[in-house]
């Protein structure tokens, strides 16, 4: 039993290694195939409003539970204007995932929706706690 255990966790560490550089092995479901590593290095080779939503909705929440009312204010309007941001940069996003896909995989028999819904939330998500790790720098050409 205890060697079984320790393989099996082994195993584990292994396939998480995996996971996070991008192995198509250990990848789940949702991320492999070519579409969709064409989708996370076109995200993560350009900065999305998504990363800096969480920080703005921070100082939001507190700029909010200050008693002054012009920095409620200034609060809820910078709440408004993150999530105007965020919702016309998802809208830009799936557009170009839509156009890349149509290009570079003709044939490809992905769901545009799926395909879009992944882009979006990869947007969303924090740089540095991407799963797979981003394979391209900031700004590189895709």
């Amino acid at each position: 039993m205890k060697q079984m255990r320790e393989r099996q966790r082994v195993e584990r560490a292994e396939a998480a290694e995996g996971m996070r550089a991008g192995d198509e092995r250990f990848l789940l479901a949702r991320d492999r195939g070519p579409e969709r590593a064409l989708i996370r290095n076109y995200i993560d080779a350009r900065r999305t409003v998504g990363t800096w939503f969480f920080g703005g909705a921070l100082i939001v929440l507190i700029g909010s539970t200050v008693q002054n009312k012009q920095i409620q204010l200034a609060s809820n309007l910078l709440w408004a204007l993150l999530a105007l941001a965020v919702i016309v940069d998802s809208v830009l996003i799936a557009r170009t995932v839509k156009k890349l896909v149509k290009e570079r995989f003709p044939k490809s028999d992905q769901r545009i929706g799926a395909l879009q819904f992944y882009g979006v939330m990869r947007g969303l998500t924090f740089r540095r706690m991407r799963v797979p790790k981003p394979q391209v720098d900031l700004g590189q050409k895709v």
